[in-house]
């Protein structure tokens, strides 16, 4: 059966998230991966982290924008740390990233959505940069918007947990700040994460699936 999931804010921990896909035994040729953005910046590889992600979109994931990739898109190769010949190569490969992209009842996105704007007409800063205005909106599209960013410690839920809000699901664990990497499978309500810091144990814990929550059952 194919299974569809979700991974956000990898942040230069690229290693780990080839340990969840591996641990999950995720396989390219029938199950559909989505990446929200961010992995670059504050973690340990951002280049290597890059030539992963391209990897998987070349074996058929969708990776995102998120705000430090477009970061990326502004920053001369000198201040970079890289050759002028990959850090092109790089900026090639993140300008050609979409924005957001729908599946099924889900629609990803890095930052999120302002409200009561179309999708064709949000800012690309909206879309990789937006918070509260996005956080505190009720529902107000029949998909469930699932997204990075925002570190759900953030939003005060433990740094481990997702978040979930109406027709929202956040699910940045915040690998940037020290504390986790999750990977979700949308299709049988399970989150695998993983330390940064310790990364020799995988957790694995249940979606919180319900009418309350907006989500689909």
């Amino acid at each position: 059966m194919s299974q569809v999931y979700a991974v956000s804010d990898v942040h230069g921990y690229g290693y780990l998230l080839e340990t969840l896909l591996r641990h999950v035994h995720y396989d390219p040729e029938v199950d559909r991966l989505f990446l929200l953005g961010d992995y670059v910046n504050k973690g340990p590889d951002s280049g290597g982290t890059l030539d992963y992600v391209k990897e998987l979109c070349d074996s058929g994931a969708i990776a995102l924008q998120g705000n430090n990739e477009r970061k990326w898109l502004h920053q001369v190769p000198a201040h970079a740390g890289f050759p002028a010949s990959q850090w092109l190569q790089y900026q090639q490969f993140i300008a050609a990233m979409p924005l957001w992209t729908e599946y099924d009842e889900y629609l990803f996105v890095h930052a999120g959505i302002r409200p009561d704007i179309p999708l064709h007409a949000q800012k690309p800063e909206e879309l990789t940069e937006i918070r509260e205005p996005f956080h505190q909106s009720p529902r107000y599209m029949d998909k469930t918007i699932v997204f990075g960013h925002t570190s759900t410690f953030r939003l005060g839920v433990p740094p481990e947990e997702l978040w979930y809000g109406d027709g929202k699901l956040g699910i940045d664990t915040g690998a940037g700040h020290g504390y986790y990497l999750s990977l979700v499978n949308l299709t049988s309500g399970i989150q695998w994460s993983i330390s940064v810091t310790r990364p020799e144990n995988i957790t694995c814990r249940k979606l919180k699936i319900t009418g309350a929550s907006g989500l689909p059952k």
